[in-house]
């Protein structure tokens, strides 16, 4: 029964398309890769991390609360968060092998 109740279990309509919250989520970490950067290797003080997710948010064309409210479901779906996380560590991994070859950072 249990198997059946979870597999069953439809995505909300208000959520961001998987493809669309992967590529937002690579973002945030590539921002929050960022932020660190700045406070531990440059150590700035202050570092404007919410303006840098403004950006981000317009630039994808979502929202902040669309992000919020996709990201959460998936939070309740771990095994489905999982995958979503590989998909990331895949685009990361894409970037850094694109870098590697141009000679540049993406």
């Amino acid at each position: 029964l249990m198997a059946a109740c979870s597999s069953s279990e439809e995505r909300p309509a208000d959520l961001l398309p998987r493809d669309k919250f992967t590529e937002v989520l690579l973002e945030a970490q590539l921002i929050e890769a960022r932020v660190n950067h700045e406070a531990v290797v440059d150590k700035k003080t202050s570092v404007p991390d919410k303006s840098y997710y403004a950006e981000m948010f317009k630039e994808q064309g979502v929202s902040e609360e669309e992000f919020k409210t996709t990201f959460d479901w998936y939070v309740d779906h771990p095994a489905e968060l999982k995958d979503v996380y590989n998909d990331v560590l895949t685009g990361l991994q894409k970037r850094v092998d694109l870098a590697d070859t141009t000679g540049t950072a993406h």
